[in-house]
């Protein structure tokens, strides 16, 4: 046995041998030419061979992989005057796309500067090359690299080919690019190139583009532009500028030619391109625009609205047929009629500049706050808390005979903004790129399909008598149904934090409270007709509120409130003390989201416009404790001071050594009246 172990050995020793031998460099180091002058600049090339089905990455991976890396080791009085990069390719890897280079090899130039007072002689120039190794499988490599040159003043010298042209294929300088953002993407614009059909933009940069969404190029003018998309929003990193390489292509798909590109912002609004309709394209946006419209029936927001419609089909099962039909054209002409106006708005909006989809109004603070109320408004009338005209079913019919199923359809396009249902995307996107008259089509195709299955059971009498008898179930199924409803409001309310901040969000929860408030007495007063005045004031008053609470979310009331306030850093004790060696005013606010004398305060006192002003033209230097969560160096803070709760306010004027600890309800005369004498 020890035999056949030795003898196995020798020969997997001996295949080791064999493979190490036959396997060639993978990386080496060439020069321009074998010999360089004084003061001189030449090229180097990293060259790296690649086996075949393999690539290496260009200096921004994509979604994958790693740059090829090289580190040089110059002699003395040599200096690296700049890194170039050959023009990449896009290699698709399973639904991620990656930047690199395939082929037999791949060259990485790199141009040096030789000494002015090179001295006659042999040198030599040493590296290390890392690189990633990716087919099948990726591997990662390295290998040292070296290069012996002569200096030699006088001599002919002999170009390198394989140099040579790895430089000459460099892309050229573009000065003349230009780009322009919109809220989803990036419009590159840029000198076309005479044999350039398509184009493709790698960037430099990571976290600019989505690297698997497709590039289009427009050109017009001997100009190209280049729709691209921008990155995850999580993701998306901005910037002033532009850069990396843009790559135009021939009908054939071989490089016309490559530009290195560093576009600054442009501050115009973006080039609108109007396209010829291709008439296969129209009709399937038609179709699957009628197809989301249809799926959006059941998407969780429009559901319980669209639950109104399907009562009212329930208790009017003894009425004719011309009511019945009467009241499916009604609730038809709210929907596209709904339609009509959002298409129209996105068609002005979008003429003027705007970069706006489906769902756009829910990029409006007021509106968010607006929608939550009015969900969770028909919550509570779900939950019987109010009852609205004559019962839940006919939701609407104060407005006259009939037109509640105008208004049911009228809202059901309202709520369905959040929502998106399946084959949507396409048709919009589709439709919004294309000229007015196609986008009206567009979104009245959505809107027939929201529409058709009631038109259908109010036209279809076999149809409508399918559904089930009214009975204690409806009330049931109607109260369950408010709790979507209720969801919704809340979901809204999380998107208006996330839009402006914590003080929406409180503005939101108080409006959410003042409805209630109006909801109780609004059904109270139903029942007993004593509490009816009761009931206008605090309807009244939630109206006022609301009122005052759409206005405070407003953009205009957001920037005005971000301009007053004041510019508060977190608690950190070293910046204190570096502060108040430098003879700065300090002022340290303790203070937590849970402690109602702080919210007090932080109305009566920091929200000043006054005291944000003061503290700007002393130069105080602010400091916020925030003890919502516990936190170690706040309580120890706390405790130095002799407090062991909030709110403590402490102020350390200009070189003193004793703080001043205010009392725990402040205005802002009593801030005016301390940092005043400064």
């Amino acid at each position: 046995m020890k035999r056949i172990l030795c003898v196995f050995s020798f020969f997997l020793l001996l295949s080791a041998f064999d493979a190490a031998g036959a396997e060639p460099p993978r990386a080496e180091l060439l020069a321009q030419r074998e010999t360089v002058a004084a003061g001189e600049s030449f090229f180097l090339a990293l060259k790296i061979k690649l086996n075949a089905g393999e690539h290496v990455y260009w200096k921004n991976a994509g979604d994958a992989g790693e740059a090829v890396e090289l580190t040089l080791n110059l002699p003395d009085g040599f200096s690296e005057t700049g890194r170039y990069w050959s023009v990449p390719e896009r290699i698709d890897a399973g639904g991620f796309v990656e930047y690199g280079y395939r082929g037999d090899a791949a060259y990485f130039p790199v141009r040096v500067k030789a000494p002015d007072d090179l001295p006659a002689g042999v040198f030599e120039i040493t590296g290390r090359a890392v690189w990633l190794a990716c087919g099948d499988e990726c591997v990662p490599m390295a290998r040292d690299v070296a290069l012996v040159m002569m200096a030699q003043n006088g001599l002919p010298a002999v170009e390198n080919a394989e140099v040579a042209e790895a430089v000459a294929a460099l892309p050229a300088k573009d000065e003349t690019a230009v780009f322009f953002e919109t809220p989803e993407s990036l419009i590159l614009a840029a000198t076309a190139p005479e044999r350039g059909e398509t184009a493709y933009f790698f960037p430099s940069r990571p976290n600019v583009l989505t690297h698997s969404a497709p590039q289009s190029v427009k050109i017009r003018d001997g100009k190209a532009y280049l729709f691209l998309k921008k990155a995850a929003r999580e993701d998306y990193s901005p910037a002033e500028r532009l850069d990396g390489t843009l790559v135009f292509y021939t009908a054939r798909n071989d490089v016309a030619a490559a530009f290195e590109i560093d576009a600054p912002r442009s501050a115009e609004n973006p080039p609108v391109f109007d396209e010829p309709v291709v008439l296969k394209d129209f009709l399937w946006a038609l179709v699957l625009a009628f197809a989301g419209g249809l799926l959006l029936n059941v998407m969780p927001c429009v559901f319980p609205v669209l639950s109104l419609k399907a009562f009212r089909l329930i208790k009017s099962e003894n009425a004719g047929l011309p009511a019945r039909r009467k009241a499916g054209v009604l609730y038809a002409a709210g929907v596209l009629a709904s339609f009509t106006a959002a298409a129209g708005v996105l068609i002005a909006l979008r003429s003027a500049g705007a970069e706006l989809g489906w769902g756009f109004q829910l990029q409006y603070p007021p509106f968010v706050l607006g929608m939550s109320l009015f969900m969770f408004f028909l919550g509570l009338a779900f939950s019987d808390v109010v009852a609205i005209g004559n019962g839940l079913a006919a939701f609407g019919q104060s407005v006259g005979k009939n037109w509640g199923d105008f208004g049911t359809g009228v809202l059901a396009v309202v709520v369905a903004g959040p929502c998106a249902a399946p084959f949507m995307g396409t048709a919009l996107g589709f439709g919004l790129m294309s000229p007015p008259p196609v986008t009206l089509c567009v979104f009245w195709a959505m809107g027939a399909g929201l529409a058709f299955p009631f038109v259908l059971l109010d036209f279809v009498p076999s149809f409508a008598k399918r559904l089930p008898k009214a009975g204690a179930w409806t009330v049931l199924t109607r109260h369950l149904l408010a709790f979507p409803l209720y969801g919704a409001a809340a979901w809204l309310l999380w998107v208006l934090a996330a839009q402006e901040g914590d003080f929406a969000l409180a503005v939101g929860l108080s409006g959410l409270v003042a409805v209630a408030f109006a909801a109780v007495f609004a059904g109270a007063a139903q029942e007993n007709g004593r509490l009816k005045k009761a009931s206008f004031a605090a309807t009244l008053a939630a109206v006022l509120f609301v009122g005052y609470a759409l206005a405070a979310v407003s953009p205009a009331s957001v920037e005005k409130r971000r301009a007053e306030r004041i510019g508060w850093i977190p608690y950190d004790a070293a910046q204190i003390q570096d502060y108040r060696r430098a003879g700065v005013p300090v002022f340290i606010k303790f203070s937590a989201k849970w402690c109602l004398t702080c919210l007090v305060n932080e109305k009566t006192a920091f929200a000043s416009e006054k005291t944000a002003e003061l503290f700007r033209r002393k130069g105080v230097a602010a400091f916020s404790a925030d003890w919502t969560n516990r936190d170690g160096a706040v309580t120890a803070a706390l405790e130095s001071f002799g407090r062991g709760g909030i709110p403590l306010y402490v102020y350390y004027a200009p070189r003193a050594e004793q703080p001043v600890l205010l009392p725990q309800l402040i205005t802002s005369d009593t801030l005016a009246r301390l940092v005043g004498d400064l």
